[in-house]
C-alpha cells in the first residue's frame, strides 16, 4: 500500500514554472497555486480517462468497419455472379 501524501512542496521553481502556475491559476480561477494545480490535475485525469474510452471506441468502430467492408465485398461478388448467370437465361424476364 502506498503511503498517504499529506502535503507537497516544490522548491527552486524556474521562471517558466512560475509563468505556468500563474497561467493555471488564471485559467482555473483559483487564487492559491496548490488548489489551481490540483484542479488541473483532476481535469487531466478526466481527459486521460476520456482518451482511453475514445481509443476503445475507435478500436470497436474499426472492427465493425472491417466486417462491413468484408460484407460489401461479398455482396459485390454475389452481384457479379448473378450478372454472369442472368445472360445465360435470356427468357427469364418474359416468363408470365
Amino acid at each position: 500500500m502506498t503511503k498517504q501524501i499529506k502535503n507537497v512542496l516544490i522548491r527552486s521553481l524556474t521562471a517558466e514554472d512560475n509563468q505556468t502556475i500563474r497561467a493555471v491559476m488564471q485559467e482555473t480561477g483559483c487564487h492559491q497555486a496548490s488548489k489551481a494545480l490540483l484542479r488541473t490535475a483532476y481535469a487531466y485525469l478526466r481527459l486521460v480517462d476520456l482518451s482511453h474510452r475514445q481509443t476503445a471506441r475507435i478500436k470497436q468502430l474499426e472492427s465493425e468497419n472491417r466486417v462491413l467492408r468484408q460484407s460489401s465485398a461479398a455482396i459485390v461478388e454475389a452481384v457479379k455472379t448473378v450478372e454472369r448467370i442472368l445472360p445465360i437465361m435470356p427468357n427469364l424476364g418474359s416468363i408470365s
